[in-house]
């Protein structure tokens, strides 16, 4: 089979593979995206230091929707903040949809997250 015949189907495979690897997109079109308007998230990130924090937010439409982090924490209590986060959210009337990631699949901080803002200079 020439390569010229195998192109084609995997420009089609492609952009699948390549979703799979966003946080937020997953592989199954059904499942819910940060990305989706409507989409409450919670997420465990992995902190310097042996610690972790959790982001959580709601979708607005965008690729990297804005989410709320918490200060570092130990595993436990990230564990625990982790639970009552999407117990709340499956409660709440404005989630269409919850995207959740506990502390198994905590990866690094993204190095686009928003700086904390300074204090203004006196």
């Amino acid at each position: 089979m020439p390569f010229a015949s195998l192109r084609p189907a995997c420009l089609l495979l492609l952009p699948l593979v390549l979703s799979a690897c966003v946080e937020g997109l997953p592989a199954d079109p059904k499942a819910p995206r940060m990305s989706q308007k409507g989409t409450c998230f919670a997420y465990v990130t992995a902190e310097p230091g042996g610690l972790f924090a959790l982001v959580s937010g709601k979708g607005d439409g965008t690729l990297a929707p804005v989410g709320q982090k918490s200060k570092p924490m130990a595993a436990a209590a990230v564990d625990a903040a982790f639970a009552k986060e999407v117990q709340v959210l499956g409660i709440m009337p404005e989630c269409l949809a919850v995207y959740a990631r506990d502390r198994s699949a905590a990866q690094p901080a993204a190095l686009t997250t928003a700086p904390v803002p300074a204090a203004p200079k006196a």
